[in-house]
C-alpha cells in the first residue's frame, strides 16, 4: 500500500502532537516545514510505516530520542509476561488451541503507541476479556491445509507486550507442527514501539526459533530495505504469518502468501474494511480486498 491522503493528515498530526508541548515556535515551524516538505517529496514512492521511520529520523535530529519510549516497552513486555502462564493455560484448554492463540495475539496488537493515541492496560484487558469476534473460520481452514504442506514458515512481529502472545502462537505451531521450520522477524532498530531484537531476547522469543530483523526502524517490511540474506528467508518461505496493521500497509500487495493479523486501529481501515475500530482482521494476501 502507498500513502492515501488521510494517512499524510495522519503521520503530519501525530509529529505535531508529539512536539505540541515544547515552547520554541520557531524551532516547531521548522520542523513542521521539513516533515511537510518530505511528504511532498517521498510521499509517492513510500508507504505510511517507511515514511513514518523517515520522520521520526527528523524529529530525532530536531529534538532527540524519546528515552520513556523503552520504559514503556519494558513496563509492557512484563505485563504480559506477567500473563503468560495464566494465558497460555487457557489457550490450551480451548477445543481449538491454535485459534484460540492466534485470536489472543491479535488482541495484543492493540499495544500500538503509534496507531492508538492513548495505550492503556485498562482499555487492553478489557478488549482482552471482552473479545467476541473469533478468527475467521474459512481463512482459518486454509491456513491449516497450507500449514499440514508447509516446511518454512515466518512469523513476522509487530510491538511489544503482544510479542509475548507470538511466543505462545509459535509454540503452538510447533507443538502441531513439529517439522516445520519457523523463523520470526522483529525490527532491526529502535522503531516507537515495535519488537527489536532485545525485546525478543527479553521475552523469550530466541529460545523458541530463530530471529531476524527487517534492517531498520521501518514500522513494517519494506523489501527494498531488507539484506540479501532475510530477502531470501521470505522468499523461500512455504508462507508468512504477519502481525500488525503497519506490516499490513507496508506488505499489501507484494503478492506472497502472507496470513494478515491485525486490528483495524485507524479510519482509514475502518473504512476500507467496513469494520468497527478494534475489529480484528484475519485475511490472506492473495484473497482480501479493500
Amino acid at each position: 500500500m502507498l500513502l492515501f491522503s488521510k494517512c499524510m493528515c495522519c503521520l503530519v498530526n501525530q509529529q505535531e502532537r508529539v512536539i505540541e508541548d515544547f515552547e520554541d515556535e520557531g524551532k516547531k515551524a521548522a520542523f513542521m516545514q521539513e516533515i511537510m516538505g518530505l511528504i511532498g517529496e517521498r510521499g509517492s514512492e513510500c508507504n505510511a510505516p517507511w515514511m513514518c521511520a523517515l520522520m521520526t529520523e527528523i524529529r530525532e535530529k530536531y529534538y532527540g530520542k524519546d528515552d520513556k519510549i523503552s520504559d514503556m516497552k519494558r513496563e509492557f513486555n512484563q505485563f504480559l509476561l506477567q500473563m503468560e502462564e495464566e494465558l497460555s493455560q487457557r489457550i490450551d484448554e480451548a477445543k481449538e488451541p491454535l485459534r484460540e492463540s492466534l485470536r489472543f495475539a491479535r488482541i495484543g496488537n492493540y499495544i500500538d503507541f503509534s496507531a492508538v493515541e492513548n495505550v492503556t492496560k485498562e482499555e487492553f484487558m478489557e478488549l482482552f476479556y471482552n473479545e467476541k469476534d473469533e478468527i475467521e473460520e474459512s481463512e482459518y481452514r486454509r491456513l491449516l491445509e497450507e500449514l499440514e504442506q508447509a516446511s518454512k514458515l515466518v512469523y513476522i512481529m509487530d510491538n511489544c507486550g503482544e510479542i509475548v502472545l507470538d511466543k505462545i502462537v509459535i509454540r503452538q505451531l510447533k507443538r502441531r507442527y513439529p517439522d516445520l521450520h519457523i523463523t520470526a522477524m522483529v525490527r532491526g532498530k529502535d522503531a516507537l514501539n515495535d519488537a527489536t531484537m532485545e525485546d525478543a531476547r527479553m521475552v523469550g522469543i530466541t529460545e523458541e526459533v530463530p530471529v531476524i530483523t527487517n534492517n531498520s526502524s521501518i514500522q513494517g517490511v519494506v523489501l527494498q530495505e531488507l539484506t540479501e540474506e532475510t530477502r531470501e528467508t521470505l522468499d523461500s518461505a512455504d508462507l508468512i504469518l504477519s502481525k500488525g496493521q503497519g506490516n499490513f500497509e507496508s506488505l499489501h500487495g507484494c503478492g506472497k502468501n502472507i496470513y494478515y493479523l491485525f486490528l483495524c486501529k485507524c479510519d482509514l481501515f475502518v473504512k476500507r474494511f467496513g469494520v468497527e475500530r478494534f475489529q480484528g482482521m484475519f485475511v490472506n494476501e492473495k484473497r482480501v480486498k479493500i
